[in-house]
Formats: C-alpha cells, sequence, structure tokens
C-alpha cells in the first residue's frame, strides 16, 4: 500500500514537529483559505502520526524512531496544543485526536505507561479536557467535541492516577448539569463519565473523595436532581449508578449518609410508585436498603411506620407478575420487615402521602 508520505520521507518524529507548527498557524490566519490549508496539514500529519503508532505501515519504523515520535510528542506538548485548537480542526481530524490519545495513554515500556506518568506531571492537560467539554457546548454545532473529548476523559479515568486528578478538578461537578441537556448523547456520555469516575477505583475515591463529608453532600444532592427531575433514561441510568455505590463496599460513608436521610427515603418512595416499571423495580433496589438498615435513623423510621399500611397495600400486588425468585423473595423480606412496624390508624388512603417529597430538591 502507498502513502503520499513516501514521496518525501520524514522521520516519525518529524510528524509532531510538523503538526506542531501547524497548530500555531490557526493564531494568525485570517482567510477562510488559509484556515482549510491549516486545517488540511494538520489532518495530514495527524494521520501520519496515527499511523506510525499503529505500526500501520510497511515496513514498520524501528523502534527507536517510535521512542523518538513519543519524546518529541511529550516535549513539544502536542496533547495540550490539540486540545487548545481542538475546535479549529475539522471533524474527522478531531476524531483522530481521541483515537491516538487513547493508543498513546496504552503506551507501554518498562512496565510503565509513559504517557500517564506524563499526564501526571501536566495536570492542566487534564484539566483542559474538562473544561473544553464545556467550552463545547456554548458552541453551535459542536456536539462531535464533547463526544470526542469525553471519551478521552473516559479514557483517562481507567488510569488510577489521572482519575485522581479527575476527581479533584471541580469541573466533574459539571457533568451532572450536562446529564440533563436535552440531547441524549450528551447526556448519556456525561453519566457514564461520572459512573467510570465514581465506580473504576473505589478505594482511591472512598479514601480521597467520599472521605469528606462535604463531598458526600454535595454528591447525593447532585444525583437525586437527576433521579428527580431528570427525563426517563436519565432518571434509570441514575438510579443505577446509585445502587451501584451504596452496593460498593468501601463506600459505606455513601451508604449510612443516603440512607440514613429522610429527604432521600421520600424520593425513593415516590419513584417506587412511578408509572414506569423499570423506575419501580430502579427504586425498589434502592427502598429494600432502607428496610434491611438495622439502624435506621428516628426520621426514616417515622416516614416508613406512618406509611406501614399504605405500604403493604402497595407492594402486595408490586410487580406481581414476576417470576424471578431473587426478586419475590426479596419482596417478601420487605414485607415481613414493614409489618414488624408499629401499626398507626390513618384515614388517609393516598398511597404514600406523608412522604411526598419537596416541590424542589437542591442541585
Amino acid at each position: 500500500m502507498a502513502f503520499w508520505w513516501k514521496k518525501n520521507p520524514k522521520t516519525p518524529s518529524d510528524y509532531a514537529k510538523l503538526l506542531s507548527e501547524h497548530l500555531t498557524k490557526f493564531e494568525t490566519v485570517s482567510t477562510t483559505d488559509s484556515r482549510r490549508k491549516a486545517q488540511d496539514e494538520c489532518g495530514r500529519y495527524l494521520s501520519g502520526i496515527k499511523q506510525f503508532i499503529l505500526e500501520d505501515l510497511d515496513p514498520v519504523p524501528p523502534p527507536e524512531a517510535i521512542d523518538e515520535l513519543y519524546a518529541t510528542i511529550y516535549q513539544s506538548d502536542l496533547i495540550y496544543d490539540l486540545l487548545v485548537h481542538l475546535p479549529e480542526l475539522d471533524f474527522e481530524t478531531r476524531k483522530d485526536v481521541a483515537v491516538v490519545f487513547a493508543i498513546c495513554l496504552r503506551r507501554s515500556k518498562d512496565n510503565k505507561f509513559i504517557t500517564v506518568d506524563y499526564l501526571v506531571t501536566r495536570p492542566k492537560i487534564i484539566a483542559l479536557m474538562l473544561r473544553t467539554t464545556e467550552v463545547a457546548l456554548k458552541k453551535p454545532h459542536c456536539n462531535d467535541i464533547f463526544l470526542n473529548v469525553g471519551s478521552m476523559i473516559l479514557e483517562s479515568i481507567k488510569y488510577e492516577q489521572l482519575c485522581r486528578i479527575i476527581l479533584k478538578d471541580q469541573q466533574i461537578w459539571k457533568f451532572f448539569e450536562f446529564a440533563r441537556l436535552g440531547c441524549f448523547e450528551i447526556s448519556t456520555e456525561s453519566l457514564q463519565i461520572l459512573t467510570d469516575t465514581f465506580t473504576q477505583h473505589p478505594k482511591l475515591v472512598s479514601t480521597e473523595f467520599f472521605n469528606q463529608p462535604q463531598n458526600i453532600q454535595k454528591f447525593i444532592e447532585r444525583l437525586n436532581n437527576l433521579i428527580a427531575h431528570g427525563n426517563y433514561v436519565t432518571k434509570r441510568q441514575s438510579i443505577k449508578l446509585l445502587y451501584n455505590l451504596i452496593m460498593i463496599r468501601p463506600y459505606n460513608q455513601l451508604l449510612n449518609a443516603y440512607i440514613n436521610s429522610p429527604e432521600n427515603l421520600k424520593l425513593i418512595m415516590i419513584l417506587l410508585s412511578d408509572r414506569s416499571r423499570n423506575l419501580q423495580l430502579g427504586s425498589f433496589n434502592i427502598f429494600k436498603v432502607f428496610i434491611a438498615n438495622p439502624r435506621k435513623s428516628k426520621p426514616v423510621m417515622d416516614i416508613l411506620v406512618k406509611n406501614r399500611e399504605k405500604l403493604l397495600l402497595y407492594l402486595e400486588n408490586f410487580n406481581g407478575d414476576s417470576k424471578d425468585s431473587t426478586f419475590l423473595d426479596e419482596k417478601e423480606y420487605v414485607m415481613q420487615e414493614i409489618e414488624s412496624f408499629p401499626r398507626l390508624v390513618s384515614s388517609n388512603s393516598d398511597p404514600f402521602i406523608e412522604s411526598s417529597p419537596q416541590k424542589n430538591i437542591s442541585g
């Protein structure tokens, strides 16, 4: 297979140098033609870099040449510059930026991920990556930038050292807001970033994030906001995320904070009677954790006692056509526990009316 660069042979590191030089041209271009030319040149040089690091060439460049290419990428701060000028690159080149970044992250030498180690020394790159998603949403027709950078963030989260940087950046809270946006792809990508950030490295999250009560409270408020006010998909994914998190053993701080709050219980009880079967079942998984808690707070217990009869009446026919033995056993257990609560006389027959949540859950 013939490649365009064979007419003018260059070393792999030359491609990184030339790409870096052409990126700076975006700062001085004044016409549409000159901008398009700069885009074309950047696209060609980045495509060349991709071919080199994929070793999709015949003959394959020697290892020393590839090592020099990576060294030039680091020395020229090329990853940072690509992020800075991402909006000015064309659609295909933007996609190549994400591909090249993912390949670079997997680069291993002497049992070390050298690009990961490099990024740890350049936290500004991760910070810029996180900010770029917000900037992209403020520009028209730039959702692809959000998704490309989102994929770069997801790749970064796989590595504990980089996830630590992301956790410490206040920009991570913005993804709760992005998850409520009307665009399905943006919302889904944002929720995936949140899910991976808080589930990939439980020990890290437990000791460096959920060890701070203010982070736990802020996290619960943001997640409850998605559960209460998101669209159907957002609600369903957020409930699933919440359940997965409180089931992670190192996250006892989060579990205890959530299931001892009466406001959280109110929200889950409302969803328990939602019209959607999937939301009902998702909220039941969380509700059963409230019930199984042997040390319920008094406000939580007060709500459960007040709603004892209504809960039993509702659960009697809840998901009645299910043949899932695990669900049926859990439902029986929950009902037995509720039956053991003190009985109160109430003339109100509306389901869970005492547990109606406030109109606005703080976000």
